[in-house]
């Protein structure tokens, strides 16, 4: 008789069996109190836990380009399970065996208070010839969108997360249909009820949100049920959707693999590999539900730290600002036009370290003599004097062509490929794996911090390493990963040797963004974009993908208006706002605008770290002509909600629960009207601003 092993954590309802012939299967993954049928019959008989493509095997059938099928996933057979208890949830734990040797441990971890499992794989080698893995699924689940009676291909909608430099977090919903998922008609001999088509989308580079963000969001549009899921990784990785051979949807998340991110892994007699680790969950609701949980869990598996917690202003003097070029006559009136104005932490930005164009001449992190006659320390000295913690960006991960020390250091310090470095817009690319590389990077942040006082880096990322490096490594994405997974550890290195110091994650803007790096790091730069009207839409989404007290928004000002103020520093309250632009043309009457906004931001910012986003008007698009759009938080005592409008007056958002009173935290005086109308149990809440653009921060009171 087949073997049940259920599951149900945080109303998640999970279903494995073990079959008749020792396989196991992912029968069901469902809401507790709405379960969907468990798949059975040939459903499940291909409905594996664990997908591995091992190099020299094949498929047990016609599977195209899809990542399922595999003849290792689906003959292992069960050896045994385990189900306990840690601090995070239930933890469960199951082994399987292949018959050419490799001894598999699918991991889910469970989180209390929290529909969400976290998900990944470990893979022994324990036979005597090496196993070459090109595809291993970190989380793999069958049988989505089955509850209700339509089926999947009627009302699945898919958001996918597009993203890019000056544009993130532009998602689409498109329909299952739209997008090649459709299930064909049971008839006729060879029918199997689908194609080979699949939808899919990851990235191969070290940019990891380049493209898209590593998160996705399943619809079910008949009974409101919601799939989300992210991958947990620095480098490549893939998200798959498609359907097995009797017509059911699924969904397979994973590193990278040989056809996504150019890896590919020999593993040796004796030898591990471990997967990137996927977190999917379900919630009966609608996208802030969704976002919600998602937030849940990214503060559960965070590094704790005092940064997320006190949630400080920082100023940086780039965007916008002085644009790359600092000096010690330029920075001195921004420092103290940023300590009047209220700020806790300064960064100087790129170019410190060099006496003209620095684009390609980055490494020694030496001061610029030039630039800083009198010594940086002067600067720096002066910023703490202020009352304010100094920061310096640097890109610890690439050496210019041109810096002095380039041509001194061996090529097994940097990424290559074919004999030559990988060179990518005048820098070439620090390999983490070695540990020279590691002691390089300890010492610059530690010089830093012991010679000037740093307490804050800001550490971007503004050039990749392409697919990889092939030096000591069996592929080139497994190089990469093996890199970043050294950077990772990097990172816990310096926070462990120094407690207190923030470690801002910035690639380009947003271009790697993913909770691999973030659960470490406490802040996250999500835009490069310079104009305000843009980065306000980005700030009303930068939720979907980053907690929002990580979440770094721009709040650059550098025009003289009310609405240009307001529009700027409303997008940053409800998220983590960094304060910069032409801040020394602004009149006094502009900067008390921008200073009232900060202390609104402090009185606030102990509900903003706990508090769970919410979207009335949807997520606003880059690319479309809305010009309002608005982003909340749900706190314990009340909502706060964000909301800029670039081109009308007078608009109305409608609520699912009534209102007791809404009023104008931010600005003062400023001459919003607003009116509620509670009917059948929600709101119609009315918003009429004095001129556009213009942008409030409302505080909500429900009753």
């Amino acid at each position: 008789m087949p073997k049940h092993i259920e599951i149900r954590e945080n109303g998640l309802l999970v279903d494995i069996i073990v079959t008749d012939e020792g396989t196991v299967r992912l029968a069901n993954f469902s809401l507790a109190e709405e379960p969907a049928p468990a798949l059975e019959g040939e459903s499940l008989q291909y409905s594996s836990l664990v997908e591995i493509k091992c190099t020299g095997e094949g498929y047990i059938r016609n599977h195209g380009q899809k990542h399922i099928l595999t003849h290792t996933g689906h003959t292992a057979v069960y050896a045994g399970h385990r189900i306990s208890r840690n601090s995070c949830g239930a933890k469960a734990e199951f082994d399987l065996s292949a018959e050419n040797g490799l001894f598999i441990t699918c991991h889910f971890q469970f989180f209390d208070g929290i529909p969400i499992v976290r998900s990944w794989t470990q893979v022994q080698n324990r036979g005597t010839e090496d196993i070459g893995l090109e595809y291993v699924s970190s989380f793999l689940c069958h049988g989505l969108c089955r509850a209700g009676k339509q089926s999947f291909c009627e009302k699945a909608a898919i958001y996918t997360p597009y993203t890019g430099w000056y544009n993130e977090f532009q998602w689409k919903k498109q329909n299952a249909e739209d997008l090649g998922l459709t299930r064909l008609p049971l008839s006729g001999y060879h029918s199997s009820g689908t194609g080979l088509n699949r939808y899919f989308y990851g990235s191969d580079t070290a940019w990891s949100s380049g493209e898209f963000l590593p998160m996705g969001i399943l619809d079910d549009e008949e009974t409101c049920q919601m799939y989300f899921w992210q991958i947990e990784n620095s480098s490549g990785w893939l998200a798959e959707y498609g359907q097995e051979s009797r017509g059911n949807l699924y969904l397979a998340l994973s590193g990278p693999c040989e056809t996504m991110g150019n890896w590919w892994k020999n593993l040796r007699p004796g030898e591990e590999f471990t997967t990137a680790t996927a977190a999917f969950g379900m919630v009966k609701g609608d996208l802030s539900d969704t976002i919600a949980a998602l937030t849940k869990y990214r503060r559960a598996i965070r590094r704790k730290n005092s940064d997320d917690e006190n949630c400080t202003v920082i100023f940086n003097d780039y965007m916008n600002c002085l644009n790359g070029d600092p000096t010690e006559e330029n920075e001195i009136p921004i420092i103290e036009i940023a300590a009047s104005l209220g700020c806790e932490y300064y960064c100087i930005d790129a170019g410190w370290y060099d006496d003209g164009p620095w684009w390609n001449r980055v490494g020694e992190w030496k001061e610029s003599s030039r630039r800083f006659p009198s010594g940086l320390k002067k600067t720096i000295d002066f910023i703490r004097s202020k009352g304010m913690v100094p920061g310096l960006w640097v890109e610890i991960e690439s050496i210019g062509t041109e810096s002095p020390i380039a041509a001194k250091l061996p090529d097994s310090w940097f990424f290559c490929r074919h004999g030559k470095r990988h060179c990518d817009r005048g820098r070439y690319l620090l390999d983490f794996r070695n540990p020279e590389v590691r002691q390089y990077a300890t010492d610059t942040l530690d010089r830093l911090i012991r010679d000037y006082g740093v307490g804050y880096f800001k550490i971007d990322y503004n050039v990749t390493p392409g697919i990889g490096t092939d030096v000591n490594s069996d592929s080139c994405g497994d190089g990469l990963l093996e890199h970043i997974r050294a950077l990772y550890g990097w990172h816990r290195e310096m926070l462990d040797r120094h407690p207190g110091l923030i470690l801002e994650n910035c690639g380009s803007g947003g271009q790697r963004m993913d909770y691999g790096i973030l659960q470490t790091l406490s802040l996250q730069s999500i835009t490069d974009q310079t104009d305000f009207r843009y980065n306000a839409r980005i700030a009303a989404a930068a939720a979907t993908a980053v907690a929002p007290e990580q979440a770094g928004c721009w709040v650059y000002p550098y025009e003289d208006s009310r609405g240009h103020i307001l529009c700027n520093m409303v997008g940053g309250i409800l998220l983590r706002p960094y304060i910069s632009g032409q801040v020394w043309n602004l009149p006094q009457e502009s900067l008390d605008l921008l200073r009232e906004g900060i202390s609104v931001y402090k009185s606030i910012r102990h509900e903003v770290k706990d508090g769970l986003p919410f979207f009335p008007l949807g997520l606003p698009n880059i690319t479309e002509d809305d010009g309002i759009f608005a982003y909340g938080l749900h706190c314990p005592s009340c909502d706060y909600l964000a909301v800029t409008s670039l081109e009308e007056t007078f608009f109305h958002l409608v609520f699912d629960y009534p209102i007791d009173s809404v009023s104008c935290i931010y600005p003062s005086n400023s001459g919003c009207m607003v009116s509620t109308d509670n009917d059948d149990g929600g709101c119609r809440l009315e918003i009429e601003l004095p001129e556009a653009p213009f942008a409030v921060l409302l505080k909500i009171t429900r009753i």
